[in-house]
């Protein structure tokens, strides 16, 4: 079952990128790069091979997802990493590139919104991560559309968000991996 491995690379990169965004102990004006690493590696290339597996299982859902959110952590990746060159294309249109970072956000948004509604019939937990995922995009597509500075309260609720979205996706990944030859516990979704 790839499926623990997919959400925890998910969880552990949202975190990072929730407490950045939360601006926790970080500079408001300081760049995210440090999120590149996790965000290519174990965010992006892990949910991928996790989201191959998947297809490989006769998981359609599961595949989509996993392989969406794995090219979107590397795609997002790349915004940071300077020899791509895509924020020095917008150094003297600054404006632009926020207009530009929002427009992709906002397709995230609706692409996460989109795939929430075909959680309703699973269980609580994942209708919770999807749901709690879309307002991450929500709140990082507003800060973004309406040019606010680094550090706003926004991108701050959005990162809040985002470290709610982290802990439900533990949370499945730990329910999905207890079991009663390996824990002492396990742990419910809430089936619908």
């Amino acid at each position: 079952n790839p499926g623990p491995f997919g959400l925890c690379a998910f969880a552990l990169t949202a975190f990072c990128m929730g407490l950045y965004n939360l601006r926790a102990g970080v500079n408001a004006a300081a760049p995210g790069n440090f999120i590149t690493g996790t965000a290519m590696f174990y965010g992006g290339l892990g949910q991928v091979i996790a989201g191959l597996l998947e297809y490989r299982n006769g998981n359609t859902f599961g595949g989509t997802t996993f392989c969406s959110y794995g090219l979107y952590w590397i795609s997002y990746a790349t915004l940071l990493i300077p020899s791509f060159g895509v924020a020095a294309a917008y150094a003297d249109f600054p404006e632009d590139y926020n207009t530009a970072v929002g427009t992709y956000l906002l397709g995230w948004t609706i692409f996460t919104f989109l795939m929430w509604t075909l959680t309703w019939k699973s269980n609580l937990a994942s209708t919770a991560l999807f749901f709690c995922l879309g307002m991450t995009y929500l709140f990082s597509t507003i800060s973004s559309l309406a040019h606010l500075e680094p550090g706003n309260i926004v991108q701050k609720f959005g990162g809040g968000m985002g470290m709610v979205t982290s802990s439900i996706a533990w949370y499945c990944a730990m329910a999905d991996l207890s079991n009663n030859q390996n824990s002492y516990y396990t742990l419910p979704l809430g089936q619908l």
